[in-house]
């Protein structure tokens, strides 16, 4: 198999891959931003092979937003190793700083894309003829761009998996994934020459070896479809280990949580607040709420919520003739309107549609 059929080989992976994504009947996130890395990687695999073989010369559209499609890559990477690592985090403020490149790519693209056909055709000759005219030159400087913020990744990445080297458990698919990232970064330098001097053999290096990588992601995700739930929980290792609770007896502190929850029942205090909570277990309340966020998923308010609720379900049921306003301040709710919000999304029905049910069905 040639360079060129290696790539387009890699690219029908990546777009296999893709569907398989959608084709799982319990889809999560993860696998919906999957889909998109799979759908981009092939897609970029397919225009080095367009830059190669010679096709862009004749026609430039099957490069287009070449850049912009790099540029998204980035932050959905991020979201991938990051967010989906530690859920119900949300999006940290910075993720969205990481488009303004994405944003200031696709408006140029946009601008070569409206243009006549015959400008086009300039365009990409001189690309590939080494001419530097503007449009040209700051496609170059957009590429190269890339490619810096393709290497921070990849070390970003690596510091990530470092902290998880010191815990306990299977280190060799930590080791793999180091790997990974280091023949990503060293795939992606090859392209630089090729977006500085056109030199269309700097870029097939780099849709060769990014194949390459392809093709050992997907055989390894075949002998080992946890593969890449593996790496993400190396990841959120890596992050634990680094993180405000790395000192802290957790289990304990757990424990201890609930019985306050459950036996003093200090939920049902209106004005407690993340810090006073923090306080009752000798920790502050920057480690309390990462310990909500790491173990349960969820922020202080919705946990404290959680108990309030299954409190005003008893009530609800065993006190037919309390209103639901007398039950929602009696739990620690402070407002009507909070208590129904609460409740419907911890619930999923109403409070009147929970009392209305159970009461029925106790008769």
């Amino acid at each position: 198999m040639n360079a060129l059929g290696l790539m387009r080989f890699a690219a029908f992976l990546c777009l296999l891959s893709a569907a398989g994504q959608l084709l799982l009947k319990k889809r999560k996130m993860e696998n919906y931003n999957l889909f998109l890395l799979f759908i981009l990687i092939g897609t970029i695999l397919l225009q080095f092979y367009a830059m190669v073989s010679g096709e862009a010369r004749l026609n430039p559209l099957l490069i287009s937003f070449h850049t912009t499609l790099f540029y998204i890559f980035c932050p959905v990477l991020y979201y991938a190793l990051y967010v989906v690592s530690m859920p119900g985090r949300g999006f940290p403020v910075r993720f969205y700083l990481f488009f303004i490149p994405a944003i200031i790519s696709f408006f140029f693209d946009i601008f070569i894309l409206i243009q006549d056909y015959e400008f086009k055709l300039i365009f990409i000759s001189n690309f590939f003829d080494g001419l530097n005219p503007i449009p040209v030159l700051i496609f170059r400087v957009l590429a190269t761009g890339v490619i810096v913020q393709i290497l921070v990744y990849a070390a970003w990445l690596i510091i990530l998996l470092i902290p998880a080297l010191k815990t306990e458990g299977e280190k060799s698919i930590i080791y793999a994934t180091f790997l990974f990232s280091l023949l990503s970064a060293g795939s992606s330098m090859l392209a630089v020459p090729g977006y500085i001097y056109g030199n269309t053999v700097y870029i097939m290096y780099c849709g060769v070896s990014t194949s390459v990588c392809i093709i050992i992601l997907y055989l390894t995700g075949v002998r080992n479809p946890d593969f890449l739930q593996l790496i993400t929980q190396n990841v959120k290792r890596g992050i634990y280990a680094r993180s405000l609770l790395a000192d802290l007896d957790v289990d304990r502190i757990m424990e201890r949580l609930n019985t306050l929850m459950c036996s003093d029942r200090i939920w049902d205090n209106d004005k407690l607040t993340l810090g006073e909570t923090a306080g009752l277990l000798n920790i502050s309340q920057h480690q309390l709420s990462q310990l909500l966020n790491e173990r349960l998923n969820m922020n202080f308010n919705t946990y404290v919520n959680y108990f309030r609720i299954e409190e005003a379900k008893k009530l609800l049921v065993d006190s037919p003739d309390k209103t639901v306003l007398f039950i929602a301040y009696e739990v620690g709710f402070n407002s009507k309107s909070s208590f129904y919000e609460s409740f419907t999304r911890i619930a999923g029905i109403s409070p009147l549609e929970f009392r209305k049910k159970n009461l029925s069905q106790n008769k």
